[in-house]
């Protein structure tokens, strides 16, 4: 008896050593709980105790986290927009919302450094860089239909946010959809905003995972929602070091990086505004042809409405979301 005791500990001390929880460390725009969460070690140490690792990709493209998600190479998008989650949802990608992170409206823009462009009017014909399938690709879409223009107007050519900031100071586009870093660093080399997605769009970033970690870990979903509330409550209470740590991390000024923190607000949870333009993005996108047919992304929480029992509907948790 005494050598199966032995032999089940080692099984269960090995098995627990095995365990690994994947997770993407996009830094776009501007993900300061997550930023706190790795430099202060939050996560991690939550989970050492039961001999879990904790292991950061650096995947920031919406749409590659959540094909990583599909591939089984990720557990947990720390950081996604929920334009990629709609369009992954167009192709059979299906994501579960867990915990919000930001409106990230105040710093995401269309920026030129031709001085012949002075609207959004003079961009029929011109060549514009940036992300596909996430939220700066729906800006551009948004600004062009609000001025009667849709994307046949345009050579739009889909590159990441470094090489989109790269290819417009070379002169190779006309105009660039830049996020956080690269609009303060096109600032500085003199580019200038031709719009920002405020009263465009409403920009979300939210945490999730696949419908399948959702139910096989419910605990470790609750767990990661309670090390980013500890992330929240450590940036309100020592607001200047959790920036030193972003400006650091960013390879950026401090009062570059309160300018980030005073133009996206940090949310824990989606609003009832924030609910409602997840509709008529669907709706959008849809019209668009990003997607192929109308999906539906609010569910209910798939086994974790226990991460919160108590939720108000102007402030309603992710995990307990409906579409009622």
């Amino acid at each position: 008896m005494r050598v199966l005791f032995c032999i089940l500990s080692l099984f269960v001390a090995f098995n627990l050593c095995g365990k690994e929880i994947n997770v993407t460390y996009p830094r776009d725009p501007f993900n300061l709980q997550l930023i706190v969460m790795r430099k202060k070690g939050l996560l991690k140490k939550e989970f050492a105790k039961d001999g879990i690792k904790i292991k950061f990709h650096d995947i920031t493209n919406g749409l590659k986290q959540a094909k990583a998600v599909a591939a089984g190479k990720i557990d947990i998008c720390a950081g996604i927009n929920t334009t990629s989650i709609i369009i992954a949802a167009g192709q059979n990608i299906k994501l579960q919302m867990i915990r919000a992170v930001c409106n990230s409206t105040g710093v995401l823009a269309l920026m030129t450094t031709n001085p012949n462009i002075k609207s959004i009017k003079d961009l029929k014909g011109k060549t514009i860089a940036g992300p596909s399938g996430a939220t700066l690709h729906q800006l551009l879409l948004e600004a062009l239909f609000k001025n009667k223009m849709t994307i046949k107007d345009v050579n739009y050519i889909p590159m990441s946010t470094p090489q989109t900031y790269k290819a417009m100071f070379a002169k190779k586009v006309d105009v660039g959809l830049l996020t956080t870093t690269e609009i303060l660093q096109a600032k500085n080399e003199g580019a200038r905003v031709l719009t920002t997605a405020k009263g465009l769009m409403r920009a979300k970033l939210v945490v999730a995972v696949s419908e399948s970690f959702a139910k096989n870990h419910p605990d470790w979903v609750k767990r990661y929602i309670k090390v980013q509330d500890e992330a929240m409550a450590f940036i309100k209470n020592h607001k200047r070091e959790a920036l030193e740590l972003a400006a650091k991390d960013l390879s950026i000024s401090y009062q570059d990086a309160e300018w980030l923190y005073d133009n996206t607000k940090l949310i824990n949870t989606l609003d009832i505004d924030d609910i409602k333009s997840l509709i008529k993005d669907i709706d959008f996108l849809y019209q668009q042809k990003l997607i192929p047919r109308k999906v539906h992304i609010l569910t209910k929480g798939a086994g974790i409405q226990i991460a919160f029992k108590n939720f108000v509907r102007s402030q309603i948790s992710l995990c307990a979301v409906s579409c009622e």
